[in-house]
């Protein structure tokens, strides 16, 4: 049974049946998926050198190069994230890694793009010969570095100023190495960690251009995609193509930030300490979709739970006063009923008890 799944109405317990937020989740997530399935393909595909299609200046086109740019920078940002986690713990808990890590970051950081790209093409282009792969492989590692230097810092400095009292707690828990990162560390350095992602992903359009036009020595590669597109419009003095190719940056920079970041920066404001909580609570129409639909709670299972309807700071404003502490107010209507079938275990009950939780970051999220 889903956690909050019955809804009391003139004293009778009702299901949720299938409503348009579950049709518009499905077909959301689905047109996601596709769309990303059909750019990953795009990228093994066979590879000759010597006689690659000419880019098309086509509007017909842009679509196309668009997600295919788009794809090569979510890949970047997905390896700068894994990056950041790694390289940033380690030089945050030892002193000695430290020491030599972060000055290496800043050596990283002031490294010129062409300045990867002058010895990783030809290493990734030889790791995978006739294909299609090194070249996009080496596009992402450009972007990457665009990216990744900026994140890694971020998540250092929340590493280093985490509360001593959280830190306390966590110890007081016997919380593991691994728990401690995922329940104190992580969900600590979410709200700074996802605006330099999202800071990052920008700084990458300034690279595409040099990322998807591989240009080192004799070998001259040009991926499909918004840079390779600009370049070639440059090349020929297309003045148009080249306001074609902003339109559809603007486009991808506004349906990404929808459907990504937003949703992103709405559930992560859950983790900020109260005492820098922003006045104004950011709100994402994607993430209030999927809380309404059934359908992430159906493939999610008790754990949406904790993530739909707005977490633990919603549902202390819509606590119901009832003798049964498995019963409250639904944070939907204000009226209707919720019935909790975790026994009133989850944490929005315990709150609804008024019984705090010694450390609030500690938990699922």
């Amino acid at each position: 049974m889903e956690h909050h799944a019955e809804v009391l109405q003139g004293g009778r317990w009702y299901q949720h049946g299938p409503s348009w937020q579950d049709l518009a989740a499905v077909l959301l997530v689905l047109g996601m998926v596709i769309l990303m399935g059909v750019g990953v393909r795009q990228m093994v595909a066979p590879l000759v050198v010597a006689h690659q299609p000419g880019l098309s200046l086509s509007p017909a086109a842009l679509p196309l190069y668009t997600l295919r740019t788009v794809t090569r920078m979510l890949a970047a940002l997905v390896a700068s994230l894994i990056f950041t986690f790694t390289y940033a713990t380690l030089a945050a808990r030892n002193r000695r890694a430290e020491m030599i890590l972060m000055p290496l970051l800043d050596v990283l950081q002031s490294v010129p793009i062409l300045g990867y790209l002058s010895f990783t093409v030809v290493f990734f282009v030889s790791l995978f010969p006739g294909n299609v792969l090194g070249p996009e492989l080496a596009a992402i590692f450009a972007i990457f570095t665009s990216q990744a230097w900026n994140m890694a810092f971020s998540f250092y400095q929340s590493l280093k100023t985490i509360p001593i009292g959280l830190d306390e707690a966590s110890r007081s828990f016997r919380l593991s190495a691994w728990q401690r990162f995922w329940r104190l560390e992580v969900p600590f350095a979410m709200p700074g960690l996802i605006w330099n992602m999202m800071m990052s992903m920008s700084g990458g359009w300034f690279f595409v251009v040099a990322a998807e036009a591989i240009s080192v020595g004799n070998l001259q590669i040009a991926l499909p995609g918004v840079g390779s597109y600009v370049a070639t419009a440059i090349q020929q003095r297309s003045l148009a193509a080249v306001g074609w190719a902003i339109l559809a940056m603007t486009i991808a920079i506004v349906l990404y930030d929808q459907l990504l970041f937003r949703p992103m920066v709405a559930w992560a404001d859950r983790f900020r300490p109260e005492d820098t909580a922003a006045q104004t609570v950011p709100r994402s129409w994607v993430l209030d979709l999927f809380r309404r639909s059934g359908f992430a709670a159906r493939v999610a299972g008790p754990s949406w739970s904790h993530v739909a309807e707005g977490g633990p700071r919603e549902a202390d404003a819509a606590t119901f006063r009832s003798s049964d502490p498995l019963v409250r107010a639904s944070p939907r209507s204000g009226r209707a009923l919720a019935r909790c079938h975790s026994r009133g275990r989850c944490l929005r009950c315990v709150a609804a008890r008024g019984i705090r939780p010694r450390l609030a970051l500690v938990g699922r999220f």
